[in-house]
């Protein structure tokens, strides 16, 4: 049964299992579900469906819905036995290479968006918003992905700087006052130069951001805000290429562009056109 472990319920009334035999039977209709239809599709109310919820430790239908939802996009793609460090060998046909880095990608993009916490993201949206200016940090295949995100926000009049650039991370960071905001982008957070910076940051005050698949490190317990993105790598073995790191890096860095981008939709829509026009 698909939500096995969620449906246990010692107590549970004949709504309780009505509502549970619905929600089994029907796991499409879940994400389009309203309360008003679950409560007339199982012969109950929407006290019932409330209840329920409640019992199941949510604080309410909405919350259920979520985490139902994220059930069922586990069924419907799972997870692959592909190695992200090296994910074909010498003898694989170049049909099964296709295939099984399209399915690394998905692999890959499922688990970044359940990484990802609501209120870190809108918490991280909002300090980058609100920067004087954005100090980004990171180096090697990282700082590909945020030259990427840099050039973005250059599209809606935001002007970035990446601070590790030409080894002026130092210059750079001795620069940053409290009204700006600092990115990290690590992977490990292993850079001994990321951490001295984010000691200095700290003291300074200066609002900091960390992307990372470790958060349990000295780095991460100086961020104010932590985006965490899968642990798929390994930090020991040799890879062929860091794909399933990028990939995550690259998908949290569009979602914190899009919500950026939300604030003002409207006004960077209007810009963008003018910007079409004049080319």
């Amino acid at each position: 049964m698909l939500f096995n472990d969620l449906f246990r319920l010692k107590k549970a009334t004949d709504a309780d299992k009505n509502i549970m035999e619905y929600l089994e039977k029907n796991p499409e209709s879940i994400e389009k579900l309203t309360i008003q239809e679950l409560a007339a599709r199982t012969y109950s109310s929407n006290a019932s469906v409330v209840r329920f919820a409640r019992k199941l430790g949510f604080g309410g239908f909405r919350e259920l819905k979520v985490q139902l939802i994220k059930l069922v996009e586990q069924n419907n793609y799972a997870l692959s036995e592909i190695n992200p460090d090296v994910p074909f060998r010498y003898d694989t046909s170049i049909k099964k290479i296709s295939r099984d880095m399209m399915q690394l990608t998905n692999q890959t993009l499922l688990e970044s968006y359940q990484s990802l916490d609501e209120a870190a993201l809108f918490t991280a949206t909002k300090r980058l918003y609100e920067a004087d200016r954005i100090f980004i940090y990171a180096a090697g295949d990282s700082q590909i992905r945020a030259q990427s995100f840099q050039n973005k926000l250059w599209k809606i009049n935001k002007y970035p700087i990446l601070a590790t650039s030409r080894s002026e991370w130092a210059v750079n960071t001795t620069n940053i006052t409290s009204r700006d905001c600092a990115l990290f982008i690590s992977y490990t957070t292993k850079s001994n130069q990321d951490l001295k910076a984010a000691q200095y940051l700290q003291q300074e005050h200066v609002p900091q951001i960390l992307i990372t698949s470790h958060t349990d490190t000295e780095l991460a317990g100086l961020m104010d805000v932590l985006l965490k993105i899968p642990r798929l790598e390994s930090d020991e073995q040799e890879k062929i290429a860091t794909f399933s790191s990028q990939m995550a890096i690259e998908y949290t860095l569009n979602v914190l562009f899009s919500t950026i981008y939300q604030i003002d939709y409207e006004a960077n829509r209007a810009h963008q056109l003018k910007r079409e026009d004049l080319s």
